[in-house]
Parts: structure tokens; sequence; C-alpha cells
């Protein structure tokens, strides 16, 4: 989260973690930070397909995805844009959590934008698409934030971190 031209670090350094903001109670399985339900779980590359794994043991549909050994989340945003059902009903799940969760925390927070980044925005504008209906479902009628792809890819940690250095040690 960035905020007049800075990232929000927050008290103990961890703002801005809105991945570990619980999306759902109920989860079983256990995040990578020791909680269960985060939105990470859901709405991150390894979450798409986590969805997808448990849809397909939920459903006979036939789909091209039951043929993959190791399914990736480009596997799955390909597999609807050809069409799979499965894909599409998967893809469906995830854009309305993901749009849902944004639309809460935007309302709290009424960003300019939201960038959406990491593995899944390889995805393109199918992903923006996808998620914006449900995202202004909703979000609070007064936030008008526009939606945006990362533009830097796996650098941006490289980018990040290269700022907080100027901004702590000057350039």
């Amino acid at each position: 989260i960035v905020i007049d031209g800075q990232l929000l670090h927050g008290a103990h350094g961890s703002g801005g973690e809105i991945g570990h903001l619980v999306l759902n109670r109920e989860e079983t399985e256990q995040c990578g930070c020791g909680k269960r339900g985060c939105v990470e779980q859901y709405c991150s590359a390894t979450g798409i397909v986590m969805l997808a794994k448990r849809h397909l043991a939920a459903v006979d549909a036939d789909s091209s995805l039951r043929a993959l050994e190791n399914m990736t989340c480009k596997d799955i945003f390909d597999a609807g844009k050809a069409g799979d059902k499965v894909a599409l009903e998967v893809l469906d799940q995830y854009y309305a959590l993901l749009g849902e969760f944004l639309g809460s925390l935007c309302s709290v927070i009424d960003p300019e934008i939201v960038v959406l980044g990491g593995g899944v925005s390889k995805a393109g504008d199918i992903l923006l698409q996808g998620v914006e209906p449900y995202f202004r479902k909703y979000v609070f009628h007064g936030v008008t934030a526009k939606f945006s792809l990362a533009s830097l890819g796996n650098d941006a940690g490289a980018y990040g971190a290269f700022k907080l250095a100027v901004d702590a040690f000057g350039a």
C-alpha cells in the first residue's frame, strides 16, 4: 500500500500485508504464515490451482485440466480462454473471491488505483475483466479506483528494495 508516494510500513514493519487477511474462516489447510483461510491461499497463483483441484474433485464434468499432472495458474487461464467449462467455473470463483476482497479493502482505504501483480497477473487483461465486475459489486459506491496490471513483473521486489535503500540512505 502506497500513500502519498510512501510505502506503508506499519508500526512493526508488516503494514500492507493484505494477503494474510482472513477470507475464509472455515479453511482447514494452513497458509504459509501459519493461519488458515488467508487471501493468499485463494488469490495467488498457487491459490487458484488449489481452487481448481478442489473443484475438479467436487464435479464429474470433463475438463482438459484433469489430464495435467502439474497444473499451473497459466494452465487454468489457458483452459478458460479455450472455453473449458470447469476452468471457467474456477475462474469465476476466483474472480468473485478476489473482487469481494478488494472491494472490501478498497472501501476502507479508497485508493486511486489497484495494481494486480504476482504470477496471476501474467494472465493479462482477462484477469482485470474478470475481477472488476465483482469488485464494483462489493466496493462502496464512493470508491472509483482504477485497475492495472503490475508492469515490473518479478523485478518488483528488487525495485522496491532499491527504493527503500534510497529513501533510507539518500541517493
